[in-house]
């Protein structure tokens, strides 16, 4: 049962962030019509419109509802309650998870369906959708754990400009990979070997980083 207070905070935190959810889901929605469209320029605009939308949406809620409790000078509040640093992990890394995983979760139920819906893009793209996907997940969970760890603005912005840069390696990489550059342009679904394994590891990675950030934390005596 999750307790009280973390219940609140969990709750101050999507009451706050309730217009950037609303905002983010709208401008993914429009990078889906953008894809489904037709033409190869409309599917590239829409594709990036969807990655940058869900990056700067991580970006913004770390940002708000971690660092800036900090250079805001607004954690006293919360350490005038009664919540361990345990309980106060928790609640920023579910709050934090359940508004990403909403507009995530919608946007990726989204994608796969103008993949398999629309004739103007081949089936086999959605193995690849679902391994870049899985990334731009695991690199939020890593500047999540990042900014509760440290509590620095420097270590997340340098984590921000690192993932974004190795976003475009990985991306460039997967889609040069043999086995995928073969059949992501047909409409024939494969699951590779190598793709299976990039998303077991992405999987893998996302435990890890809440595991460690969750054990970091209740190392911790109190909230400063």
């Amino acid at each position: 049962m999750i307790p009280f207070m973390v219940k609140r905070l969990i709750l101050k935190d999507w009451y706050f962030q309730r217009l950037p959810i609303l905002g983010a889901i709208g401008m993914g929605a429009i990078a889906l019509l953008m894809v489904s469209a037709g033409g190869e320029a409309a599917f590239f605009s829409g594709t990036v419109l969807l990655v940058t939308v869900l990056i700067a949406l991580g970006v913004h809620l770390v940002m708000a509802t971690v660092v800036n409790e900090h250079t805001a000078q607004t954690l006293p509040f919360v350490m005038s309650l009664p919540i361990s640093p345990r309980e106060y992990t928790a609640a920023k890394i579910l709050a934090n998870l359940l508004i990403f995983l909403v507009t995530w979760g919608a946007l990726s139920i989204g994608t796969g369906a103008v993949i398999l819906g629309r004739a103007t893009v081949p089936d086999g793209f959605l193995p690849f959708a679902a391994v870049i996907l899985g990334e731009i997940l695991a690199s939020y969970c890593l500047l999540l754990a990042v900014a509760l760890v440290t509590e620095s603005q420097g270590w997340a912005i340098g984590v921000i400009v690192t993932t974004n840069f190795l976003f475009n390696a990985f991306l460039f990489w997967v889609a040069h990979m043999p086995s995928v550059a073969a059949t992501m342009g047909t409409d024939v679904i494969v699951w590779t070997d190598a793709l299976v394994l990039l998303l077991v590891a992405e999987l893998a990675a996302i435990v890890f980083l809440l595991a460690f950030t969750l054990w970091a934390r209740a190392r911790k005596k109190d909230l400063l």
